[in-house]
C-alpha cells in the first residue's frame, strides 16, 4: 500500500483544500478533487508545486514527491477569455514567413496588431489580418472570432497607390 501523503491546496479565489494522495496518483486526480469541490472545470484549473506547472497526466512522484508528507500547491484559474493562445502569423506579403505570437482570447484586435507590429515592421493601420476567413476588424476581441490555439492568421497589407 503506498504511503499517503496530506495535500493542501491554495488559491486566492476559495479557502484553501486539503486531502490526502498517493505519490503514485496521478495530478488530474488532484484536479478531478478541486472539481469536485469547487466547480472549477479541470481545464481552468493550473496547479503549481513553486514555480513547476504541474501536467495533469503526471504522477506526483514525478514531480519528486515521495518522501515529503504534505506537499503545497497553488491553484490558480484560468476562465476561457482569459486564456493565453499561441497563434501562428504567416506575413503573405514576405514570402509567406511565419512567426509565432502569444495573446489571450480577450486581447482585442488592435492588440493583437500592435504585437504583429512588432514583430513585422508594418504599422497597425496599414495590417490586413484574417483568420478562419474572417478579416479581423479593430474593436473586436480573439473571443468574438472564436480564435483558439494553434489557429493561424494570414497578415496582408494594404495596397496604396494601385
Amino acid at each position: 500500500m503506498a504511503s499517503t501523503l496530506g495535500v493542501t491546496v491554495y488559491s486566492e479565489e476559495f479557502q484553501n483544500l486539503s486531502f490526502t494522495a498517493t505519490k503514485n496518483d496521478r495530478v488530474k486526480k488532484i484536479n478531478e478533487h478541486i472539481r469536485s469541490r469547487t466547480n472549477v472545470p479541470v481545464k481552468e484549473q493550473i496547479l503549481k508545486l513553486g514555480s513547476k506547472t504541474l501536467e495533469e497526466k503526471r504522477k506526483l512522484s514525478s514531480y519528486g514527491i515521495d518522501k515529503e508528507t504534505t506537499i503545497h500547491l497553488t491553484l490558480k484559474v484560468v476562465k476561457p477569455d482569459d486564456e493565453e493562445l499561441l497563434l501562428t502569423l504567416v506575413d503573405t506579403k514576405d514570402e509567406g514567413q511565419r512567426y509565432q505570437i502569444e495573446v489571450r482570447r480577450s486581447s482585442s484586435v488592435t492588440q493583437v496588431k500592435e504585437i504583429i507590429a512588432a514583430k513585422t515592421a508594418l504599422p497597425p493601420d496599414q495590417q490586413i489580418v484574417v483568420c478562419n476567413g474572417k478579416k479581423l476588424e479593430d474593436g473586436k476581441t480573439m473571443k468574438e472570432y472564436n480564435i483558439k490555439k494553434f489557429n493561424v492568421l494570414f497578415l496582408t497589407s494594404l495596397c496604396i497607390g494601385g
